[in-house]
């Protein structure tokens, strides 16, 4: 008995192997050279996290260079954007091994959208910048000067207070 497969068996199996996924042609490198290229080798980075109930945790790394204060952070990850308002921080690896890391505690102006001179900290390779979004809003702002100090007499904690 002859026993032949269809004429049409070919070109169906080299569809069916073509359209899996699998290929016997080597790719090339060009995409993975490309994304290479844009991430700078061996330059200091800073981490920068934003907190939020609503959408979690999100970890940016970005280099030193294009974020050397903590203004210039936040404005490269688009913190103010991404938040009314929020607290912030930086969490510094210590100058001594053994030692605990060292948090500088900022603050932002959210209705200038800056944060102020005095607290807009140089950045150094390894910080981490912490961004906590404050659930806060222009009403807690009225009621705060009002309910604010009956809240403290109460033995509660302001509705503003950092996280930090």
């Amino acid at each position: 008995m002859n026993r032949q497969l269809p004429l049409f068996t070919l070109p169906v199996l080299a569809i069916l192997i073509l359209g899996s996924g699998c290929s016997m042609v080597p790719q090339s490198d060009a995409v993975s050279t490309q994304d290479q290229a844009m991430i700078p080798q061996n330059q200091p980075m800073i981490m920068v996290e934003m907190q939020s109930p609503e959408t979690g945790n999100q970890t940016q790394k970005i280099p030193l260079a294009s974020a050397p204060t903590l203004q210039a952070a936040i404005t490269q990850v688009k913190a103010n954007k991404k938040f009314d308002r929020f607290h912030i921080a930086v969490s510094r690896l210590p100058d001594r091994p053994g030692m605990p890391p060292q948090k500088l505690i900022s603050k932002y102006d959210h209705h200038n959208e800056q944060i102020p001179f005095e607290y807009d900290y140089q950045l150094r390779p390894g910080d981490r910048v912490v961004i906590v979004k404050d659930p806060t809003d222009t009403m807690d702002d009225l009621l705060g000067k009002i309910i604010g100090p009956m809240r403290m007499a109460a033995g509660r904690e302001p509705i503003d207070k950092s996280p930090f």
